[in-house]
C-alpha cells in the first residue's frame, strides 16, 4: 500500500480511480448510522441528523444499508449485494466491527468479511474508516485483522501518533495509486493541505511506530480490555444501566433515561458533573463509552467508572 493525502480524500480517491481507468462509477454506499468526517463528502457518508442538517442542502445522495443487528445480519448483507448487483457502485465505506459516533454500535467479524466478499465479487472498491478502529482499540492493530480482510482503502489517524499530534493518512492498494500515478496531469490526485505530511506530527509517528515494534503495546492493550469486561460486570447489578458491550479497549453502555438519542439531558449533565472530578467523558447522548489511553491504569478506570455512576445518581435525583 502506499500513502496519499488526508482521510478526507477517501472519496475523492474512489471516484478518481474510476474516472482514471475509463469506467466512471459515481455510486457511493454507506452503513447506517456511520460517521466519516465533517467535509461536505464525509458528512454526505454519514447519518444524516442535527448535526448536519445545516448543511443538507450541500449534501450528496449516498446508498445506505442497514446496520448488521444481532440476529439480523442477513439482511444488511442482503441490502449490500443489491446496491453492488449491477457493478456500478465506486465504493462502500465502512467503520469496521464498531460504529463510534453512531452509538458506539458493534458488529461482527464475520459480517465484516462477507461485506468485503461482496464488494470484491462486484469490483466495488472497499474503504475501511479505521480513524477511531486502528492503532489497537479493538484489540487488533487494525479491526479489519479480526476479519482477515485487507480493505483497498484505509483511512488513518488519532492513534498513527499515539494520540500526541494530529495526523491523518489514507492508504491504497496499488491499483488505485496506480491509476493517479502518469505522464499526464490530469490524472494526478488534486488533493492538498496546508499542512500534509507536517514534519513534527511525522516524527510522532515514527516514534509511535517505533514504540508498536519495540514495546509489548498489544500485551497492555489486553490488560485494559480485562479490566473494561469487569467494570463493565459490576454495572450488570446496577438497573440504571443498560445494553453494555465491548469491544477491545472500548466499553460503553446506554444510561436509562427519559429522553434518547444525540440530544439527551443526561449527556450534558454527566460531562459536567464528571469534569470537576478531573475525569473527561463525552456520552454520546444517553450513550456513555469509555475509551481509555493505553496508559490507564485499574485505578484509573475505577476513578472514571465512579465518577460516570455517581454522575447518573446526581442526574437521577434531580429529575
Amino acid at each position: 500500500s502506499k500513502f496519499l493525502g488526508i482521510d478526507s480524500g477517501m472519496v475523492k480517491m474512489a471516484l478518481g480511480y474510476w474516472r482514471n481507468i475509463g469506467q466512471p462509477r459515481t455510486k457511493i454506499i454507506a452503513m447506517e448510522h456511520g460517521y466519516h468526517g465533517d467535509t461536505i463528502g464525509t458528512m454526505s457518508a454519514g447519518a444524516r441528523g442535527v448535526f448536519n442538517a445545516a448543511y443538507a442542502p450541500l449534501l450528496f445522495d449516498v446508498i445506505r444499508i442497514p446496520f448488521p443487528t444481532a440476529g439480523k445480519e442477513q439482511v444488511t448483507i442482503d441490502a449490500l449485494q443489491a446496491a453492488c448487483a449491477d457493478k456500478t457502485a465506486a465504493a462502500f465505506i465502512v467503520e469496521p466491527m464498531i460504529l463510534g459516533a453512531g452509538g458506539m454500535l458493534i458488529y461482527d467479524a464475520a459480517t465484516l468479511k462477507r461485506m468485503k466478499q461482496i464488494c470484491e465479487a462486484t469490483a466495488t472498491l472497499f474503504i475501511a474508516d479505521e480513524v477511531m478502529t486502528g492503532w489497537g482499540r479493538t484489540g487488533a492493530l487494525l479491526a479489519c485483522e479480526h476479519a482477515g480482510i485487507v480493505p483497498d482503502i484505509l483511512c488513518l489517524a488519532k492513534g498513527l501518533t499515539g494520540g500526541s499530534m494530529p495526523l491523518a493518512v489514507t492508504l491504497c492498494q496499488e491499483p488505485v495509486f496506480d491509476a493517479h500515478y502518469s505522464s499526464d496531469r490530469s490524472k494526478m490526485f488534486f488533493h492538498s493541505s496546508s499542512y500534509s505530511a507536517n514534519p513534527i506530527a511525522c516524527a510522532a509517528a515514527v516514534a509511535n511506530i517505533e514504540i508498536w515494534n519495540t514495546e509489548p503495546v498489544l500485551d497492555r492493550i489486553q490488560a485494559i480490555a480485562s479490566i473494561q469486561q469487569q467494570k463493565l460486570n459490576e454495572l450488570s447489578h446496577d438497573s440504571g444501566f443498560d445494553n453494555r458491550r465491548q469491544l477491545g479497549t472500548i466499553a460503553a453502555f446506554d444510561v436509562k433515561s427519559h429522553d434518547a438519542g444525540y440530544l439527551a439531558r443526561i449527556g450534558p449533565e454527566i460531562i459536567a458533573q464528571c469534569l470537576p472530578k478531573g475525569v473527561l467523558i463525552r456520552p454520546l447522548g444517553n450513550t456513555v463509552y469509555v475509551m481509555p489511553p493505553y496508559c490507564a491504569t485499574a485505578q484509573d478506570l475505577e476513578k472514571v467508572y465512579k465518577a460516570v455512576k455517581e454522575a447518573v445518581s446526581t442526574f437521577k435525583s434531580s429529575v
